[in-house]
Formats: structure tokens, C-alpha cells, sequence
């Protein structure tokens, strides 16, 4: 009898910093390849409802998604029932593409709903992880950029851990303005400034930054 051993999906993220960014859209097009329109796409604009409930539906990033995919599933982890499971409600896309807003609520909300657990099942049977701004940062150990410089202040952001697909954090939409401001108030670990149109991808392990890549420490 022949055993056919299954091989492990690769891990495949696509962190950027700005999603409405023109090179932002061209660079997710050559990451997800020419099908990219034929893929199930499930969205979760969690993040955005942290800023005002339902901001995301007048949003750039909504707008975006849906001039790239006619078809997508919009999923509101704050929405559904206790007794719906996330194979009911997210189910096995091809695609996860998690929105910005702010990143501990939709750290608060990842974790209550077992999302963070589940991601791990997904990316390693093949779903490629889309993230933007917050969608981003929490992907990395955890997001208290968001609570320690000014601008930000979420209070407690950083007591969530985050999922950490990256070993380091992630600072978006950032310009040399802040640079001085950022430096004061961050430690000695590993930060990713990323600029608008900027991405960091990871394929198997290995990143790579598609535009300026500037770290702290």
C-alpha cells in the first residue's frame, strides 16, 4: 500500500502599511498571482468598528477589496453568536484580508472569538493572510506602539499578546516626521517603520520589504 504523506501549505502574508496606496494594490496583485480574481475571499473590518460601529462601509479599504474581488464574505467578529464556530462563519478562504482601525480592540476581539488559533490551522492549509495598518501590527508578539506614542494612546493595547506570525513589531503609515517622536517612546525591541505603499511580505519564513526598509533598533 502507498502512503501519501501531505505536504505543509506555506505561510504567505502580505503586511502593508496603507491598502488604498496605489502601489499597495499592484504589488498585492503580483503577490496573489494572474488568478487573484478567482479566489474566496472572506474580510473582517473588526478593527474600523473600534474607531465608530460601521465606519469601515464608507471606508477606502472596503472599496478597494471590492474593485479587486465582485464576491467577497464581510465577517464583524463582534457580530455573530457564541454558537456559531468559525468554520461555520469564516469557513477555509483562499484569502483572509484583515482591515485597519485599531489594533487592540481588534486584538481583544481576535482572541475572544479563538481566531488567533484557528489563523494557524488556515495559514498552514494554505490561506494567504492580507493585512493593513492594525490588520498588520497584530501580527506581530504585540501592538503597544499603539499605547506608548503619542497620536495613538489606546490605553491597555498592549496587554493583549499578538499572534506573532513576525518576530518583530510594526509602526504604519509612518514619514521621517515621526521618526524623533517614535525613538523616544520605544524600547529596544525590533520595529518595522513602514511607509504607505510600503509591504513586508513572508513566504516560508523569509521577509521581505517591497519598498524603504527601515528598522528601529
Amino acid at each position: 500500500m502507498k502512503i501519501v504523506i501531505a505536504k505543509e501549505k506555506i505561510m504567505r502574508l502580505f503586511l502593508a502599511s496603507q491598502m488604498k496606496h496605489p502601489k499597495s494594490v499592484v504589488r498585492l496583485k503580483d503577490f496573489l498571482g494572474r488568478d487573484y480574481q478567482n479566489k474566496n475571499v472572506v474580510y473582517i473590518p473588526t478593527a474600523s468598528n473600534g474607531q465608530k460601529w460601521g465606519a469601515w462601509k464608507l471606508g477606502e479599504s472596503i472599496k478597494v477589496a471590492k474593485s479587486l474581488w465582485k464576491s467577497l464574505k464581510v465577517v464583524e467578529l463582534e457580530a455573530f453568536s457564541r454558537e456559531d464556530t468559525l468554520e461555520e462563519v469564516i469557513g477555509k478562504p483562499d484569502i483572509l484580508w484583515m482591515a485597519g482601525g485599531v489594533p487592540g480592540y481588534l486584538l481583544y476581539w481576535i482572541i475572544r472569538r479563538g481566531l488567533d488559533q484557528y489563523l494557524k490551522e488556515l495559514l498552514s492549509s494554505g490561506t494567504t493572510y492580507v493585512g493593513t495598518s492594525a490588520g498588520s501590527m497584530v501580527c506581530a508578539p504585540s501592538v503597544r506602539l499603539a499605547e506608548l506614542v503619542p497620536g495613538e494612546n489606546e490605553r491597555g493595547a498592549g496587554l493583549f499578546p499578538g499572534l506573532s506570525f513576525i518576530n518583530f513589531e510594526i509602526c504604519p503609515h509612518y514619514d521621517e516626521s515621526k521618526y524623533e517622536t517614535i525613538r523616544k517612546f520605544w524600547g529596544k525591541s525590533k520595529l518595522l517603520l513602514l511607509k504607505d505603499g510600503d509591504i513586508l511580505t513572508v513566504v516560508e519564513g523569509r521577509k521581505v520589504v517591497l519598498g524603504e526598509e527601515t528598522y528601529l533598533n
